[in-house]
């Protein structure tokens, strides 16, 4: 058994496949008792993020996991492989380490991910998923990523993608003048978006939500809309940002063309949602500027280069913590292989001086009993490994000898 990871990402993926990967909050639960389900896979953990759809498991072949991938997503041509990756061991544990820190976040020392990764623990651990050997894993990533960030100044030049929306709200609509942005959805990502949108205080501040209670929550002084009203507020807004996890777009293209015939402006449009909120072709309107989450990676800001810095110093240590990961999985799989020979061994032992003690009660001749015990069990224990050694004579080389001795104490 051994530690996995396969999934895609927004950098083996583009936006359109993670859309169709994508496994939703209340389809996890179900989906990691599928995977218990499965032969060879003892342990699991499933991370699905607008920029990501990883699968962690403990199993004895990296393939199981592509193979229910495959099955949950009806994928069986292999259409989406090319997007996918697996990996192992020291290199899984390596990957992990580096989106729970945020290296592998679209932007480099996101914050947010590291919630994501507790929530999908959680989840794991709840169905009962996640079991000693995935549970000690992701407590001692979640321990090693608070140091990680702390030590090399990854968290003090980290910046959100909720900011890069704010960055890019900005260089959308003026913010020394009055104007309008409806907020659509009452998640993470537009709870993190509020605190920027309210430094600006020229700038009216509207939410759209199915529970009007829980955006009014998030801003008690913010205009707050049911989604029936959506329509009628992108006459009159400036920008709009889409944030929902409605399976089916809110805005189509045939509603846009007719909201713009009723506009006199662009129309700047924030769709950061997965599945998108907002039809592809929305973007082809003129009077639209339609953004997405591919598109945040260009608002990068200045501090690139020393995010980039505290990178380099990361790496270095996700290798020491990854290392120090697979070394304790090495030890637990050679001090299981003990007590496993140690247990056959004391099997062949019982079964043997059953025999002699069975003799014994029959009248048997003491001395003759135990030399026939002693033959017996030599035997036994020299079985395996004779034939073992016997069936390597043509197909290894010296070094196996030599290993082969020193096993069996003859060096």
């Amino acid at each position: 058994m051994n530690l996995y990871v396969y999934g895609l990402n927004h950098r083996s993926a583009p936006l359109v496949v993670r859309e169709q990967a994508m496994i939703a909050h209340e389809r996890l639960a179900p989906a990691l008792q599928s995977i218990l389900n499965e032969d060879g896979i003892l342990e699991a953990v499933i991370l699905s993020t607008c920029n990501r759809c990883e699968l962690y498991a403990i199993a004895d072949n990296g393939y199981r996991l592509e193979q229910w991938m495959a099955k949950q997503h009806h994928k069986g041509d292999g259409s989406y492989k090319q997007y996918t990756y697996l990996y192992s061991g020291e290199e899984a544990v390596a990957h992990l380490l580096r989106v729970a820190i945020g290296l592998d976040a679209q932007v480099i020392g996101e914050p947010q991910i590291l919630g994501q990764v507790k929530a999908a623990f959680a989840v794991a651990l709840e169905v009962g998923a996640a079991g000693p050997e995935l549970n000690h894993l992701f407590q001692q990533v979640f321990n090693s990523a608070k140091s990680i960030r702390n030590d090399t100044g990854l968290g003090a030049h980290a910046i959100s993608a909720s900011y890069l929306t704010w960055l890019m709200i900005q260089r959308c609509i003026p913010m020394d003048e009055a104007a309008t942005v409806v907020l659509v959805g009452a998640g993470e990502m537009i709870a993190n978006l509020i605190p920027y949108l309210q430094q600006a205080p020229k700038l009216n501040i509207t939410l759209i939500n199915r529970t009007p209670e829980h955006a009014t929550a998030l801003l008690p002084t913010a205009k707050v809309l049911p989604m029936s009203s959506l329509l009628e507020s992108l006459i009159e807004c400036d920008s709009v940002v889409f944030a929902t996890d409605s399976y089916q777009p809110l805005l189509t293209r045939a509603v846009v063309e007719s909201i713009l015939q009723q506009r006199n402006k662009i129309l700047y449009c924030l769709d950061l949602a997965l599945p998108r909120n907002v039809e592809a072709s929305v973007a082809e309107c003129a009077g639209v500027n339609l953004l997405n989450l591919d598109d945040i990676q260009l608002w990068v800001d200045e501090n690139q280069g020393k995010r980039k810095q505290a990178a380099l110093l990361a790496e270095e240590a996700i290798q020491v913590h990854s290392l120090r990961y697979q070394q304790r999985l090495q030890t637990i799989e050679f001090d299981e292989l003990i007590k496993s020979y140690r247990r056959k061994i004391n099997s062949l032992r019982e079964l043997e001086l059953n025999k002699a003690l069975q003799k014994l009660q029959e009248g048997t001749d003491a001395a003759t009993v135990l030399q026939e015990f002693s033959h017996a069990l030599a035997n036994k224990v020299m079985h395996h490994p004779s034939q073992a050694v016997n069936q390597a004579r043509f197909g290894k080389g010296k070094d196996w000898l030599a290993s082969a001795k020193l096993l069996l104490g003859l060096e």
